[in-house]
Order: C-alpha cells, then sequence, then structure tokens
C-alpha cells in the first residue's frame, strides 16, 4: 500500500486537531497505514508536537494564514476578499502538492478544505492522478456584502464547488465533518442547485470530533485546581488563530475593569493564541494574559463563563463541555456568521454578541448575567474521527 497524504486545513488550529483524531484511528484499523503531511504554521508545529513526521509546508509569505492577516482588520475578516488574492497563487501551491504527492509514493490524499486543490481539480480535472478524499465542515460560500466583487466572488467559488462535488470522477469521498442540519437550506446562488439537495446527493456526514471526551472534564473544581487557579469566578477570554480577534481581547480587559468593582474575585485569563503578540493586548490590573495555551479545552473546563469569537471548534468544544460562553462572530466572516451561529442557535448553545454594538460596559453586563450559569445543551455527537477514518480507509483499499 502506498502512503496517505495529508493537506492540513490552513486556518486554525480546529483543523490540525480534528485530522490527528482521524489519523490516530486509521492507525487502529491499520497499524501499517503511513502518513504524510502538509501544514502551515501553526499548525506544522502543533504536528511536530504530537510525533508526527516533520511536515512538508509553504513559506510564511504564501502560506494561507498571511493572506487572512493582511485581510483582517478591526475585528472583520472578508474570506471573499482573502479568496481572491489567495487564488493567484493557487497554480504554485498545487503544483506544488501535487509534486510532493508524486515524489512520495503517494496513492490517497485526504484534502482538509483543501480548496486550491478541490477548485483547481474542477477545472482540471487532469491533475487528478490519486485517490482523493476532501473533509469539510462547511459547504460553499455565502455573500455577506452588497459590494459586487464580493456577489461575483461567492458565485465563481459556488459555481466552482458545485461542479466539483457534481463530478465523481474528481474524488472518492466528500465528507462533511458535522450533521446534515448543518447545511443551509438556500441555494448555491444563481441558476446553482439548493445546498442540501447537492451535499445529501453527494456528501459522507460523519458527525462532529473533538480532541478529548467532554464526560472527563466535569469536574469544574478538580480542573480549576490541577490549572493552579482559585475557587474564584474565572472567566476566560479567545479569539481565534488570526489578529482580526485582537479587538474583542482588548474589549473584553477593558471589561474587566469594570467588573471588578461589583465582582472584585472574579479572574480573567486572555488567551492571544499564536498569531497575536501579548504586548498588543491592553492590560489591567489583574488580567492574566498568555499567547498560545495547548489543549485550551482543560481551561474551558475549569471556566465559570468564556468569551469568544465564532470559531467553529472552540464553540463546539464548549457546547460539548456544557459551558456558558458569549460568542462574537468576526465580522464579515461567512462562516462564522451564518454556519456556526446556525449551529449554536440549533443547539440553543451560548449568547450571541455584536462586537461592533459592544462596549466594555455592555460586556461586563452581559458577563454579570452569563457568569456561572446553568446550562444543558443538547448532546452533540461526537463520533466523527472514527467514522471518517473507515471511510478514507475503505478508499485506500479500494472497497
Amino acid at each position: 500500500m502506498g502512503k496517505v497524504f495529508f493537506i492540513s486545513g490552513p486556518i486554525g488550529l480546529g483543523h490540525v486537531g480534528r485530522e490527528l483524531e482521524i489519523v490516530n484511528e486509521m492507525r487502529k484499523l491499520d497499524p501499517n497505514v503511513e502518513i504524510i503531511w502538509h501544514a502551515e504554521e501553526p499548525a506544522a508545529s502543533v504536528l511536530r508536537s504530537a510525533g508526527e513526521i516533520n511536515p512538508f509546508t509553504f513559506s510564511e509569505a504564501k502560506s494561507t494564514t498571511c493572506f487572512a492577516e493582511t485581510e483582517a482588520s478591526e475585528y472583520n475578516l472578508s474570506l471573499c476578499a482573502m479568496f481572491l488574492e489567495w487564488l493567484k497563487t493557487f497554480p504554485e501551491r498545487v503544483g506544488y502538492l501535487m509534486k510532493i504527492a508524486a515524489e512520495q509514493g503517494v496513492d490517497t490524499i485526504v484534502g482538509d478544505e483543501a480548496m486550491e486543490v478541490l477548485l483547481t481539480m474542477a477545472n482540471k480535472p487532469e491533475i487528478k492522478q490519486f485517490k482523493f478524499v476532501y473533509l469539510s465542515d462547511f459547504f460553499g460560500a455565502y455573500q455577506v456584502q452588497m459590494k459586487p466583487k464580493e456577489i461575483i466572488a461567492t458565485h465563481i467559488f459556488n459555481k466552482t464547488w458545485t461542479k466539483f462535488v457534481e463530478d465523481p470522477k474528481l474524488y472518492e469521498k466528500f465528507i462533511f465533518i458535522g450533521e446534515k442540519e448543518d447545511i443551509d437550506e438556500g441555494s448555491m446562488g444563481l441558476f446553482l442547485p439548493k445546498r442540501r439537495d447537492l451535499a445529501y446527493d453527494h456528501v459522507d456526514f460523519v458527525g462532529n470530533i473533538l480532541s478529548f471526551r467532554p464526560e472527563e472534564y466535569k469536574d469544574k473544581a478538580a480542573w480549576k485546581r490541577k490549572l493552579g487557579y482559585d475557587q474564584k469566578p474565572l472567566i476566560v477570554c479567545t479569539a481565534g488563530g488570526s489578529s482580526a480577534g485582537k479587538p474583542l481581547l482588548n474589549l473584553c480587559s477593558k471589561a474587566y475593569a469594570l467588573l471588578k468593582k461589583s465582582m472584585p474575585d472574579a479572574e480573567m485569563k486572555i488567551v492571544c493564541g499564536p498569531r497575536m503578540p501579548v504586548e498588543e493586548i491592553v492590560r489591567e490590573d489583574g488580567v492574566k494574559i498568555e499567547g498560545y495555551v495547548p489543549r485550551l479545552y482543560e481551561h474551558f473546563a475549569a471556566a465559570d463563563l468564556v468569551v469568544t469569537s465564532g470559531g467553529g471548534t472552540t464553540t463546539l468544544e464548549l457546547i460539548a463541555l456544557q459551558k456558558p460562553f458569549l460568542y462574537f462572530p468576526i465580522l464579515k466572516h461567512w462562516e462564522q456568521n451564518r454556519d456556526v451561529a446556525r449551529k449554536c442557535e440549533r443547539y440553543k448553545a451560548g449568547v450571541r454578541m455584536d462586537y461592533a454594538k459592544t462596549t466594555p460596559e455592555s460586556l461586563c453586563k452581559a458577563i454579570q448575567e452569563n457568569i456561572g450559569k446553568e446550562v444543558h445543551y443538547a448532546k452533540i455527537p461526537l463520533d466523527g474521527a472514527a467514522k471518517a477514518a473507515e471511510l478514507i480507509t475503505r478508499v485506500r483499499q479500494g472497497k
């Protein structure tokens, strides 16, 4: 058998976490399976820490995260604007990835939101020289602004996406990390099919994936002790892997300065993540500020409230942990504003906030109203890694 080439999802660390879970399950099914990786920083560092073979990577200047950072502004990240710039690099990126696959003797490529491969293959099917499995937790783009450039970009993206999905010769499996209900009922666009019709006809739904077992994190007091916190009300604030979330963390720090007047024993921990310098965050007295924190879900388990952006993995973890949380979808980020928000609403989880309308005073009030609040979200299916691993293994074995 040849090797499996995992192309890691390029934005956020949620992708690499689920990929490692899938690979662990694949190794249970076939201990001899050989995995090679392509990943951008900071995901590449996570893979190295997990003991995986040192991944191939793009230079920082050509990384997807670099494009995201360029487009990020005051709590704003237009994925469509990022896509138009990123698109220019697709020929070089895809050529590099296909070269790695050929030189490494790959028989199967697993692309976790490897959109450069998906969108190129739709128009150049001849590049498919390997079995191809596509992973995603979203299905097509959404238009969030009535600007001609975005209208055109969204339509081109969805038309090409549809062309790929409708052609079974281009892939062996399209695996959706999530549930059928996560797919929006609306259309992919003018003269394009309904999203659910397209997805239900062509996609395998496997459920959600987490890097931990929620039942092991129920004892909040025990996790506070383990992580060195006092048994005081704890607020954990995080804003994802890009610098777009910096304004939210500054807002949290300012809200804490007000909060401690009425809740002087409350603690706040701000987690900047891998792309945001700690020194750029407003430092109010008593706020603990850290950079990248591995296994952040452990700190969520210890928390009495979490304030976060609208990241898919973070909100999923909080739903599974049954934690009260306030979430602020990044402005113009269609996945956070549409897909993630819809999922939170479906599970009646979290309190959706609007960054543009939130002041330190109103955030302080929302924290006071929700900290320590008892929640009872519906149980979320978390067996996606085993199901995805089985599907990928069957593809490799030609079944």
